[in-house]
């Protein structure tokens, strides 16, 4: 390929994240069809369907954008932006509607390294080296 443009190690980086969350949604779909009784005996609100609808819902998105950051797909940069912002809103929709109130225990934390993942993400899609890897893929 002519137009070969190394990747900067803070896109790997974001790229390899969004895999983990990407990996983290199939297991979530993929138990919530293997232990589907079990979820509708102890979890019956809001189901296995919904667990399993948003797990493969956000796995396969994730996964398109972690394949445009690692290959450097012109669309990559809103994209990955747009969705990692509505993941990080459905994240926090889901903790406080549907966790328990043991399971919001950790709150404080869940807040700073949300912060630090949107800081992390913009400062990667918009920091020069990475503008600059993005537009020659183009």
């Amino acid at each position: 390929m002519p137009n070969q443009t190394k990747r900067p190690f803070l896109v790997t980086l974001l790229a390899g994240g969004v895999l983990m969350l990407t990996v983290f949604n199939m297991i979530r779909f993929g138990a919530a069809l293997a232990e589907w009784d079990l979820l509708l005996r102890f979890m019956p609100r809001p189901g296995p369907i919904y667990i399993a609808a948003t797990g493969l819902f956000w796995a396969l998105g994730l996964l398109g954008v972690a394949l445009s950051l690692w290959f450097g797909w012109k669309w990559a940069r809103p994209t990955s932006a747009t969705l990692i912002a509505l993941y990080i809103s459905y994240y926090w929709i889901d903790r406080l509607f549907f966790q328990s109130a043991v399971g919001r225990k950790n709150q404080y934390f869940a807040l700073v390294l949300t912060f630090s993942i949107l800081i992390f993400t913009a400062l990667t899609l918009f920091l020069p080296g990475s503008r600059k890897f993005f537009k020659k893929r183009e």
